[in-house]
């Protein structure tokens, strides 16, 4: 797992190691290594490609000079430009430039020849807008959609707190950062102009509270000898109405991800109005029919609720259940009388809009997965770190907040994940992952359960869109190409 850190907290671990004996200039040679490494797996053996690198009068600047530096004395056809006089610079860094053969030219000198930009002009301490004539050079540095930009700790131009934009901003294809995730770069439009991230350690000790997970950080899971389906769990996933053909469908989906990920035996609960369909469609999930309106609505039935409850090893309710007006009712017979894991999603979660404080006391252990839209319309909050460990300690639940990132927390613990793509903007995404997640709340703790589900999911996109168009990538297809390893 990584940290995440805010930029005062990066400067403050950087102190910390300062007190302890590491100068500033061994983190700066230590970062520049870094980069040039990375940039070198980029170029090749190809000493002719022409690396620009674009260097502030600042600590990025000097980190940018040293990448230079490593680059030029390593054979490679490399140009530093800086954007201030190099008077500006730190004296110390300029002597080892200048002792290395360097060419360094002003950023005004730069035709748009580069086959690889690295952006070091500005660090984590921007605060405010930029201007002047340095609009113009990152406009023409995005503009140049030919060569391959890479960015140092952070992209030019971004809070690397809030992720805000501060006028304008280097648009990453890559973003090489130092020691830890800064939050900005998560957050806002920090995803959009990061492009992909590294983090590399360069002897930095950080510490937080919020932390990215990776695929070594998830804990081992292996069934015994004598499991038989009925130990590896039931789920049940409810979903459905009269409008919304396409919904038990996709119910179907979540449960063929829920054998994926381990259940022993999946139940679909469907109006009964989608009794031929489904009849038609099911090929592994068992198939339990509810009583249903004339519109196609799941009524809520105190004896097979019972029954679901007496059942179930976990349940998942939402998906494409639309405005019915038992729904909060279900919802909530379910959460006081269940005592095992509860997934309350899509509709599920628009139908206790202003009515969620019996949350609280659930006896369930509720799992909460909105989107960023549902999140406001069901809290009025934004969404934030912040607001969504409010609200999963108010509530005592556990919290997953969809979204580029997705914010994970039982208002104790903080995970952020970041697999996935923007391909992922599609109906049957979330169905999916909800059915992900309630069938590994059979064999993991739901914090771990999430986390899991969330990772794997966003990387079996990643995957599939190296095999489809963004524009043609289905949930189904995700199914394909998600690593469903222990």
């Amino acid at each position: 797992m990584k940290n995440v850190l805010s930029a005062a907290q990066v400067r403050a671990a950087e102190e910390y190691a300062m007190s302890k004996g590491v100068t500033r200039t061994i983190l700066r040679f230590s970062a520049s290594l870094a980069v040039a490494d990375i940039i070198s797996e980029h170029a090749g053996a190809q000493s002719d490609k022409r690396i620009a690198v674009f260097c502030g009068s600042g600590g990025n600047g000097c980190d940018g000079l040293l990448v230079a530096c490593r680059l030029h004395t390593t054979g490679y056809g490399v140009t530093a430009y800086t954007v201030d006089n190099v008077s500006k610079i730190d004296g110390e860094i300029m002597a080892f430039v200048n002792s290395t053969g360097l060419t360094v030219k002003s950023a005004a000198e730069y035709v748009c020849d580069a086959d690889l930009i690295v952006d070091a002009i500005f660090g984590i301490g921007l605060n405010k807008p930029i201007t002047g004539e340095l609009v113009g050079l990152i406009q023409k540095l995005n503009a140049q959609k030919d060569a391959y930009r890479l960015a140092l700790d952070v992209p030019s131009g971004l809070n690397c707190d809030t992720g805000e934009v501060m006028g304008v901003c280097f648009k990453a294809d890559e973003t090489v950062t130092f020691s830890c995730y800064k939050s900005g770069m998560l957050f806002g439009n920090g995803r959009d102009v990061c492009g992909k991230i590294i983090v590399k350690d360069i002897g930095i000790l950080t510490s937080s509270d919020i932390y990215v997970y990776e695929d070594e950080d998830f804990p081992a899971y292996t069934r015994e000898r004598t499991a038989h389906k009925g130990t590896a769990g039931k789920v049940y996933i409810m979903g459905g109405c009269g409008s919304m053909v396409g919904a038990p469908i996709m119910a179907g989906a979540a449960a063929h991800t829920a054998y994926l990920n381990g259940a022993g035996t999946v139940t679909i609960c469907v109006p009964n109005i989608h009794r031929a369909a489904m009849s038609a469609r099911a090929t592994m999930a068992v198939l339990k029919f509810m009583p249903d309106t004339p519109d196609g609505f799941i009524k809520f039935d105190k004896t097979l609720l019972d029954d679901i409850i007496k059942n179930a090893s976990a349940i998942c309710l939402g998906v494409g259940m639309g405005a019915n007006p038992e729904l909060s009712r279900i919802v909530k017979y379910i959460c006081e009388n269940y005592d095992k894991a509860v997934v309350i999603d899509a509709d599920a979660i628009n139908s206790i809009k202003g009515d969620y404080s019996f949350l609280k006391t659930s006896k369930a252990k509720v799992i909460l997965t909105p989107h960023v839209g549902e999140f406001k319309r069901l809290t009025d909050l934004d969404a934030t770190v912040e607001n969504a460990v409010k609200i999963a300690s108010e509530l005592n639940i556990l919290l997953v907040l969809k979204s580029a990132t997705t914010i994970i927390t039982d208002g104790k613990q903080v995970r952020l994940n970041v697999t996935g793509t923007p391909a992922m903007a599609k109906g049957g995404m979330g169905d999916m992952l909800g059915g992900c997640i309630t069938s590994l709340t059979c064999a993991y703790d739901p914090i771990d359960a999430a986390t899991i589900a969330c990772y794997r999911n966003g990387l079996g996109a990643e995957r599939a869109v190296s095999s489809y168009a963004q524009m043609m990538l289905t949930a189904s297809d995700v199914l394909k190409f998600a690593d469903y390893k222990e």
